[in-house]
């Protein structure tokens, strides 16, 4: 479970690199997301996604949780380290952090890294 968490946090990373105009902020966590040109990708069932940009649509955070796990992951643009929180199992609010959190940021704010 916790590998296709990774493999779908570094899938979407790929993405929003690879397409030249980016997602809006997905506020609502739904297991789905919408990449720019209308690209909609779905998630696995029970995983949820949060996804947050700046106005410079290179600088971004973007979240992971599996609704029967009890971890969150996160990352943003601003870090080259994935990170992870505990949280309840049946947890489906996805936390990116910040868009602008460096790896000082997220281990300060209590994430650890993976």
């Amino acid at each position: 479970m916790k590998k296709l968490i990774i493999a779908a946090l570094a899938l979407l990373l790929v993405v929003a690199f690879s397409i030249p105009a980016m997602a809006a902020d997905v506020d609502d966590n739904s297991a789905s997301v919408t990449f720019g040109a209308g690209a909609n990708y779905d998630m696995s069932n029970n995983v949820y996604i949060d996804y947050a940009q700046v106005s410079n649509q290179q600088v971004f955070g973007i979240g992971t949780v599996h609704s029967g796990g009890n971890r969150k992951f996160a990352t943003s643009s601003e870090t080259s380290v994935l990170f992870w929180v505990t949280c309840d199992k049946g947890t489906t609010l996805a936390d990116v952090g910040d868009a602008t959190f460096t790896t000082g940021a997220y281990t300060g704010a209590g994430w650890s890294p993976l």
